[in-house]
């Protein structure tokens, strides 16, 4: 909800399967990884790659170019590894991506155009 996904010349934007983009989050010219989590608020600019099951956390700032590994928490402004993820953690991530997956069809299922 109200999240921005832009491009600009050479800095092409691709989101991976199953990422979860919290409300009000900018992805700008920017590379998510598969199953990672970028929180609400957050902004990701161009040339940043972030990588596999990932978590940015919410009101991240990722400059222009960084690069983070796969399984990396990353907070502050600018964003900084803070720790890597244990694997019951990322695939609580995981989770939380089917979870969405499962309300769309609900919502799409049950809601009313008014």
């Amino acid at each position: 909800d109200g999240a921005t996904l832009h491009t600009d010349p050479g800095y092409p934007l691709s989101i991976g399967e199953n990422v979860t983009v919290g409300h009000m989050a900018m992805l700008h010219g920017c590379e998510i990884g598969d199953g990672s989590l970028v929180g609400i608020g957050s902004v990701i600019l161009n040339g940043a790659k972030i990588g596999k099951g990932c978590v940015i956390g919410a009101r991240t700032l990722i400059p222009e170019n960084k690069h983070f590994p796969d399984g990396s928490m990353v907070l502050g402004s600018p964003g900084k590894v803070v720790r890597t993820l244990p694997p019951e953690q990322a695939a609580l991530v995981q989770v939380g991506a089917e979870l969405y997956v499962d309300k769309s069809a609900l919502f799409k299922q049950r809601l009313a155009r008014l």
